[in-house]
């Protein structure tokens, strides 16, 4: 059996004790990231030139966010996995990298330059003492005419005006110079970071009767990446369907830049608890008072067909002219627990930074047009799509940012986990249609009957649409609902309106032709006694 099988986990122990002389250094490849929505499993494959007799693999460069009890390795070749090891280190070059050496250069010769600025500030504030007290030297000489005071008196002016000038300038210039070496000291500090920075080296020991190579794969889970939904929503117009661009903000802090690596995107949380709870006995008894002392407190599919497939689609589209993105590369795959997206073009995330936009898929949403008003708080109407059986698209929760007619016109946000069957999308505001909401004064009014008050609104809700083609609409409004067995509401008027008697919602649905004006009133009264207040 030339190329046998393993896949073995013998044991998994922070540090082996072998000395560094008797290891083999490996460079394994990180070559595949399944990302969860909190986590991800890591993928590095690495080919080794194993010697005969027992061997310990040292494979460097891994991330220290490894949960180690996901740790696996398996290989193929003519040799038995005997244990399986990790150790945290601190990576150390024995010499700086240039890059490093240059900035450090740059930062001394940059402090020489402030250190001579601020000799010549010196020089130019002992120069002005100097000046000052020739002054008062020359000052108290009767000897000097007029014609020498006055050469002298502009020669003190012209020289304290250029030691001024002079010495504003070195400040200027030591102002510049300070900044920019904060700038090198900023950027000295990140490369020494990526110089000097922790790792984990997974520690491999093999037996192998005779040398011969050996491939490798290493997978673990990772704690610091994970991706969440971001949507782009297109209208081209209110005859066409909706366009919904499903895509992946891929987040990574593993210290690791992952370079051209296979992404499968999983809907799966391995954060979550996954083990059912148990019901224990629920025991009732009679209630004992018990005394209280104060005290302080304690606070307790196959990947080779995948990417055959997508070679071919890459050949096809080249050759028709027709530009794409990731998500013609996107194969969904739904498993038991959770729904994949395999994305067969490799994709590079750089470590930490603001995350790799990834695209999934792209869907076309059948979708109605209409309007939706609520005077009330803002007399504008707003273009909506309503799109119904949305849940067989498997969404997430996410923000979406809105276009309509080629134009962004704000943000949304998508909610799976609503219980209505329509999702409702706001394409922006249609100044083309008037509303308004007046108060009518001969409705409006507060009496005393008896012993209780009443007071009654009316309001008349005017629509008119200057648009050139029919429009439906939903008027939205409200009365308002009694907590209080004193306090009694009455609905008077709200002809077509459909109540909701659980939130006091009016909705009404209206045809408005094209030029047309439409009135809606409604009016309600509050009788509560006279000698108490209402709040709302």
């Amino acid at each position: 059996m030339k190329n046998r099988l393993f896949a073995v986990l013998l044991s998994i122990v922070p540090m082996l004790s072998w000395a560094e002389e008797d290891r083999i250094a490996v460079t394994s490849t990180l070559k595949a990231a399944t990302i969860f929505l909190t986590k991800a499993q890591l993928t590095h494959t690495a080919t080794v030139s194993l010697p005969t007799g027992t061997s310990v693999l040292e494979f460097t460069g891994h991330t220290t966010s490894m949960d180690a009890q996901s740790l696996q390795v398996s290989g193929q070749g003519n040799f038995i996995i005997i244990s399986v090891g990790y150790e945290s280190i601190y990576t150390k070059t024995a010499e700086p990298p240039t890059r490093i050496k240059a900035l450090q250069d740059s930062i001394d010769l940059t402090q020489d330059k402030i250190d001579f600025n601020t000799r010549m500030i010196e020089v130019l504030n002992k120069e002005e003492q100097l000046l000052l007290a020739n002054q008062q030297m020359k000052g108290q000489n009767s000897n000097l005419n007029a014609s020498d005071l006055e050469d002298m008196a502009d020669f003190f002016r012209d020289r304290m005006e250029d030691i001024i000038l002079e010495r504003a300038d070195y400040n200027k210039k030591n102002i510049k110079l300070r900044k920019r070496i904060h700038e090198f000291n900023w950027q000295l500090d990140a490369y020494n970071q990526s110089v000097n920075k922790p790792q984990t080296n997974i520690l491999v020991t093999v037996s192998a009767k005779a040398a011969g190579s050996a491939s490798f794969e290493i997978r673990y889970i990772t704690t610091q990446a994970g991706w969440s939904p971001q949507y782009d929503i297109r209208a081209k117009d209110t005859k066409s369907p909706v366009q919904l661009a499903y895509k992946a903000m891929v987040m990574q802090q593993t210290g690791l830049d992952w370079n051209n690596v296979r992404l499968t995107l999983s809907t799966s949380n391995p954060s979550a608890n996954g083990i059912k709870p148990e019901l224990y006995p629920w025991y009732i008894n009679f209630y004992q008072p018990v005394a209280v002392y104060k005290k302080e407190s304690l606070k307790m599919a196959a990947p080779a067909t995948r990417q055959a497939n997508a070679d071919v689609l890459y050949e096809e589209s080249i050759t028709a002219g027709n530009a794409l993105t990731t998500a013609d590369f996107t194969t969904e795959v739904t498993t038991t627990l959770a729904l994949e997206f395999d994305i067969a073009l490799p994709y590079s995330v750089p470590n930490g930074g603001k995350g790799q936009l990834v695209d999934i898929k792209n869907i076309e949403l059948p979708a109605t047009y209409d309007y939706a008003t609520v005077p009330k708080m803002e007399t504008a109407a707003f273009l909506m799509a309503r799109i119904l059986e949305w849940e067989k698209y498997n969404l997430l929760n996410g923000p979406a940012n809105v276009y309509f007619e080629g134009t962004f016109v704000g943000t949304s946000y998508i909610d799976p986990n609503n219980t209505n069957d329509t999702l409702h999308i706001s394409l922006g505001k249609d100044t083309r249609l008037v509303i308004e909401r007046n108060t009518v004064k001969e409705f409006t009014t507060k009496r005393t009957l008896g012993s209780n008050k009443k007071d009654e609104y009316a309001y008349d809700i005017v629509l008119r649409n200057t648009k050139k083609e029919a429009i439906t609409i939903f008027v939205e409004d409200q009365q308002p609902l009694s907590q209080q067995n004193q306090i009694e509401v009455e609905l008077v008027e709200s002809a077509g309106a459909l109540i909701d008697p659980t939130t006091g919602k009016l909705t009404w649905k209206l045809q408005i032709a094209p030029g047309e004006t439409k009135t809606l009133r409604l009016r309600y009264t509050i009788k509560y006694p006279k000698d108490k207040q209402i709040t709302y």
